[in-house]
């Protein structure tokens, strides 16, 4: 899992002897959130995000914005003893991409299947382990 980027628009404001930059407004801009997982053996994990996927792009029906499936989701950062260190709280979470599954009959060793998911969502914020904001 990655945590994604963070970005502010701005502009530059030449002056005589140099460009400053300003911040120009209009909010933040995140970047993607990316996981990679283990499918399990029956695809139950891999099968619910594709149909996350084709439930919220209305493959099968007239597009309603209303039908979209958000949530909610949290990244737990650890410490080395497994024990909670930091919480990162995602809100209005949503599938926009799942990778494919690629099967290879000339694998000898044990080789875990897994696949790559992409999720838009409108912020995050931190926690403490005691999940008080910071």
């Amino acid at each position: 899992v990655n945590l994604p980027d963070i970005t502010v628009p701005f502009t530059e404001v030449p002056t005589r002897f140099r460009s400053f930059p300003i911040v120009a407004g209009g909010g933040v801009t995140f970047g993607d959130l990316t996981l990679t997982f283990i499918i399990d053996e029956e695809l139950k994990n891999y099968y619910s995000i594709h149909e996350w996927i084709r439930l919220n792009g209305a493959s099968e029906e007239h597009f309603n914005a209303a039908n979209i499936d958000y949530t909610n989701g949290q990244l737990h950062i650890l410490t080395s003893n497994y024990n909670n260190q930091f919480i990162i709280d995602f809100q209005n979470l949503f599938p926009v991409s799942l990778s494919e599954i690629s099967f290879d009959a000339g694998v000898s060793d044990i080789d875990y299947f897994t696949a790559q998911v992409v999720f838009k969502f409108t912020g995050y914020t931190f926690k403490d382990k005691d999940f008080v904001d910071l």
